[in-house]
């Protein structure tokens, strides 16, 4: 047992005396490697969110209509709305611009394909209340095509 001391002892002492006479034998730490920076929004993608929340706080609903491919798709929390008419008929017109809304763009992010975007917003209603929700949204030829809205805390 006496050997077995000794040993380790000599080896530790050997292992620490090794290296550079001004190593202090302190271990260097890892520096994590960086992080990609995130994805830029195109321009294209963030011009339309940008135009759509001024037309659409402006209350000019033929301006936002314009936005919407005429064969868009709009699923706003489960509730689907097919086709421009539909979505500014059914949705947009009567929830948002007659109501008295008003969105507030949080942020902008691409979305999980290079023709998606998404837009965080709050959306405040015409009688006070407040919601934040996403958009995640298409885009083909300056225009939104299918649109995702989901409620976030």
């Amino acid at each position: 047992m006496k050997r077995l001391v000794i040993g380790l002892v000599a080896a530790a002492l050997v292992s620490g005396c090794s290296g550079d006479p001004g190593d202090s034998g302190a271990q260097a730490v890892a520096t994590p490697p960086a992080e990609s920076a995130p994805a830029a929004v195109a321009t294209e993608q963030r011009a339309l969110v940008d135009r759509f929340v001024k037309t659409i706080n402006a209350g000019d609903a033929r301006g936002v209509g314009a936005m919407f491919a005429e064969s868009a798709r709009f699923d706003s929390v489960g509730r689907i709305y097919s086709g421009r008419a539909e979505i500014m008929d059914r949705f947009l017109v009567p929830e948002v611009i007659e109501a008295g809304g008003t969105y507030t763009l949080l942020d902008v992010t691409p979305g999980a394909g290079a023709d998606r975007v998404v837009a965080r917003y709050d959306f405040t209603t015409g009688s006070g209340g407040g919601e934040r929700f996403t958009y995640d949204c298409a885009v083909a030829d300056g225009a939104f095509t299918d649109c995702v809205g989901r409620y976030v805390g």
